[in-house]
């Protein structure tokens, strides 16, 4: 097997595509499209299903490619231990859909040597797996096995965020059935639209209108504010602070979720990554326990 090839398969199974996986990974698609077909000759099998719209892994290539997975990140290592480059790297690579940015700064304070990456990026896991970042916060994990170690940082729920003239902000708590007909603010990529939470709005047959998405968790306040819509946001209920013109309600029954700090469970992890684990793991019980909101 070319194991030096193994990245062409992990890509074109990420992207689905021969013309971006070749384009990510420098090569032709007649080359990387030989390197797939060398495996498959190799194993007896076809790995993916060639359609109209691209590649798509078969019963045989999702088989494969957790496999494919160990083996690049074997390689990586393999590499990094030979040349003395892991213990000298100063570089960690984080990835939160969460807002960690208070986290990074008191440890970027306490560790002004190290260089950290900060991404906001789907497929953490896959990534993590991939040995491309080194640790992420992520709510729920694809396929969870002994290949992650999840550490469970901050438990959280959803509350809704109204303005203050709004019939709902002289409540303390509403359902999901009271506001389906609300025009809805979003952060872009908000957690709150993900699929970990349809069970919960199925059930209450609640599907949000989002009218405007905005990058910044601000933007969201300040739109609430001025009665463009309301919001569905994140936190801790009573630690939140007061904030002028806006009303924070609680939504029942309660969504609760607990966010993870992830990474690959190895013993090849960098001097940096360790160091940023360990802090984490000190903070989390300050960090639960602060007036602080991911929005």
């Amino acid at each position: 097997m070319e194991t030096k090839h193994i990245q062409d398969f992990i890509e074109l199974a990420n992207l689905g595509s021969s013309y971006a996986a070749a384009e990510k990974l420098f090569v032709s698609q007649s080359t990387l499209v030989r390197h797939i077909q060398s495996f498959e000759e190799e194993f007896g099998v076809t790995l993916f299903d060639r359609t109209r719209t691209g590649f798509v892994l078969n019963e045989a290539g999702k088989i494969f490619l957790p496999y494919a997975r160990k083996i690049a990140l074997a390689q990586k290592q393999c590499y990094m231990e030979l040349h003395h480059e892991e213990e000298d790297s100063k570089l960690i690579r984080i990835c939160a859909r969460h807002k960690i940015v208070d986290l990074m700064l008191e440890f970027k304070k306490e560790y002004p040597e190290y260089i950290i990456e900060y991404k906001d990026s789907n497929h953490a896991d896959g990534l993590l797996r991939e040995g491309l970042l080194d640790v992420a916060f992520i709510c729920d994990v694809d396929d969870p096995d002994e290949d992650l170690i999840q550490i469970p940082y901050i438990k959280e729920r959803m509350l809704l965020l109204v303005y203050a003239s709004h019939p709902l902000a002289a409540r303390n708590a509403v359902s999901l059935e009271e506001i389906r007909d609300e025009e809805f603010i979003s952060l872009a990529s908000d957690l709150v639209f993900e699929e970990a939470f349809m069970e919960d709005y199925s059930k209450a047959d609640f599907t949000p209108h989002v009218t405007v998405t905005v990058p910044v968790g601000q933007d969201v306040i300040e739109m609430v504010r001025a009665k463009i819509g309301i919001a569905i946001m994140h936190g801790v209920p009573n630690m939140l602070p007061e904030r002028e013109g806006v009303k924070i309600v609680d939504i029942v029954p309660h969504v609760n979720y607990c966010i993870n700090l992830c990474y690959r469970n190895t013993t090849h992890l960098s001097v940096g990554t360790k160091k940023f684990i360990e802090f984490v793991q000190k903070r989390k019980v300050k960090h639960q326990n602060t007036n602080r909101t991911f929005l």
